[in-house]
């Protein structure tokens, strides 16, 4: 029987290149193994997994108060006015692909429903940039569905080689990895070969590594809402490099190794403790973790 399980980059790109099949097409096919469904089980789940992703941005961009926390709440929809402003800087896609990262964190960061890819934390990105893709190109949900599996092609590779947890990883792993996936699903769906979306995917992930975790208070807000937009944007430039032909001269699989080896090293205050960086600035420390048992309630949303 025909095995389509893979741990490389390299491995991934010569399963497509085999079989003459995408990215998306060996993940699915890897899945339909491992949960023995069929295709069209699989991507009518991941359809329903986007449809909820395009829901959380919608439901972010309605938020006008801000979250118990009070740390963040009301910019997502700020950068979608601004987005329909006469001349917004560089053009009204940029900006609104900002509002969609930050309007997905900020559901979360109100108790609202999203769809975790790969972490919570990192979560507005590959929503952000799939939905400006529906918008702009005119992708259907089956196409951002299969979208969808390219993303979690490329997230099986560091999931196996290195972490999404920004506890073990630093932010790295959960924006870096989030990034990595967007910007070689936004290839792959643009007409892009799996190995120019392993291009785009490494040029993501080798420029968020060393980001560190450091979020204020522990909540995932400052700065998670704010790096969701800004590399949704990041995701975009690298599959745009791809796109063009310009060739990330460290592969994938090595940015990967990179990732995981800087993770090692980073300083345990540095991942999620709430213990070095922005978290103790004085403007950081005006925001204490709640007590334990004392959380508020959530907003519903």
């Amino acid at each position: 029987m025909e095995t389509y399980d893979y741990s490389k980059a390299a491995e991934l790109v010569a399963l497509c290149e085999k079989h003459s099949l995408s990215i998306a097409d060996i993940a699915m096919r890897r899945e339909m193994a491992e949960r023995a469904e069929s295709a069209e089980v699989l991507l009518e789940r991941m359809r329903r997994h986007y449809v909820t992703m395009r829901d959380s941005i919608r439901k972010g961009l309605e938020i006008r108060g801000l979250s118990p926390s009070r740390l963040s709440g009301g910019d997502a929809a700020k950068l979608l006015a601004y987005s329909k402003t006469e001349n917004p800087l560089l053009g009204a896609d940029f900006a609104r692909t900002v509002a969609y990262g930050f309007a997905v964190l900020e559901v979360n960061a109100q108790f609202g429903r999203i769809v975790a890819t790969p972490t919570a934390g990192s979560a507005g990105v590959v929503p952000a940039c799939l939905v400006m893709l529906e918008e702009t190109r005119g992708l259907t949900e089956e196409q951002c569905a299969k979208a969808l599996f390219t993303a979690a092609g490329v997230g099986v590779v560091i999931g196996k080689n290195a972490c999404f947890s920004g506890a073990q990883g630093g932010c790295q792993a959960e924006v870096g990895s989030a990034s990595c996936m967007a910007a070689a699903a936004i290839a792959e769906a643009m007409g892009g070969t799996p190995q120019q979306a392993c291009e785009a995917g490494a040029y993501a992930l080798m420029n968020t590594l060393g980001l560190v975790c450091d979020p204020i208070g522990g909540y995932v807000e400052v700065p998670c809402v704010s790096r969701n937009g800004m590399f949704a944007v990041h995701s975009f430039l690298a599959a745009t490099m791809a796109l063009a032909g310009s060739r990330c001269v460290v592969p994938l699989d090595d940015v990967i190794l990179a990732m995981r080896d800087i993770g090692r090293r980073m300083p345990r205050a540095l991942k999620e403790t709430a213990g070095g960086g922005l978290a103790t600035t004085p403007t950081g420390l005006k925001f204490p973790p709640l007590p334990v048992g004392g959380a508020q309630a959530p907003v519903r949303l």
